[in-house]
């Protein structure tokens, strides 16, 4: 029997248990997984959006999976035996199945995305977080943890090899996303450098551009080497592997999301040549662009 099998009767049970309101308005539709990859890689087990109302409370515990929370509308109450917290539009919770949880609206309807998720990886994100603080974190419109979450619920039911590495790829980059923010946050709380932060920023608005790391030394009166090395202390990566990450970042949305062409996508984001364009793509994603889009598209049925 699949470990999904077991957490549709868990949920269900705690569910029925603890909470005073209709069970079947807060349980998410239910995945399959194949249970030859659901011990190595992370998987949905349950997802879905869903509109909590007053007065009904939702509450479960001892259930094995994790979950992010995530606030569409309105505004919720999460109890953590004892401890009360206000979620609001634009944040996410991720949380330990195991350990009580219990869930209100606080305004007549509380509009949340819900994305039940398991797998050996999860354990050690979520210790992990924890260790920093209080596994609850505002997102921005434009973050790349809400747009593969998006992509994640938009993925649907299936159980074939491709779909479950790709599932298990969208759930291991949020929480490295969130794992390597909180780091930078850490960092961040160290005196970085001005001319250090306006080259990141300058990376983050303006990646479309030519820029050039000697040029940039120069402008800042810096060593090119030491420029490098500074970058590379506070962000964790040489300056221009940040950018190209930005660049690649932004050329996936597109390609998801556009019928540009590869060459016209790489220009978009600031590579022009096609073929180092296509190089860094596969070396970042382990596939080609072309491949890529028609991974993606096929997994949601869209004609190109």
């Amino acid at each position: 029997m699949q470990i999904t099998e077991f957490f549709t009767s868990t949920l269900e049970a705690s569910l029925n248990e603890l909470s005073r309101g209709t069970v079947t308005d807060f349980l998410p539709d239910f995945h399959a997984s194949l249970p030859e990859l659901q011990d190595s890689l992370l998987y949905l087990c349950a997802s879905g959006t869903r509109t909590l109302k007053q007065p009904d409370v939702f509450a479960f515990q001892n259930v094995e999976s994790f979950l992010f929370l995530y606030t569409h509308a309105g505004q919720g109450l999460i109890n953590t035996e004892g401890e009360n917290r206000t979620l609001i539009p634009g944040s996410l919770l991720l949380w330990d199945c195991r350990d009580y949880l219990q869930l209100k609206a606080i305004q007549p309807s509380w509009k949340v995305e819900l994305l039940f998720f398991s797998g050996d990886a999860a354990f050690i994100y979520y210790e992990e977080i924890c260790k920093l603080r209080f596994p609850l974190f505002p997102l921005p419109a434009d973050s790349s943890i809400l747009n593969d979450i998006r992509r994640l619920t938009q993925l649907g039911s299936q159980t074939s090899p491709h779909h479950a590495i790709f599932e298990n790829k969208l759930l291991t980059d949020i929480l490295s996303d969130i794992l390597l923010g909180m780091h930078m946050e850490e960092i961040d709380k160290k005196p970085i450098p001005p001319y250090i932060r306006e080259i990141k920023a300058l990376f983050d608005t303006h990646y479309r551009d030519d820029i050039s790391i000697e040029e940039l030394a120069s402008v800042y009166h810096v060593n090119r080497y030491r420029l490098c090395r500074e970058f590379s202390q506070y962000y964790a990566q040489t300056p221009l592997k940040y950018l190209n990450d930005v660049r690649l970042s932004h050329a996936r949305r597109l390609l998801e999301s556009t019928s540009l062409r590869v060459h016209e996508i790489g220009s978009a984001v600031g590579i022009e040549n096609t073929t180092h364009f296509i190089n860094l793509f596969k070396a970042k994603t382990g596939t080609t662009p072309t491949a890529y889009r028609t991974g993606y598209l096929s997994f949601h049925e869209i004609d190109p």
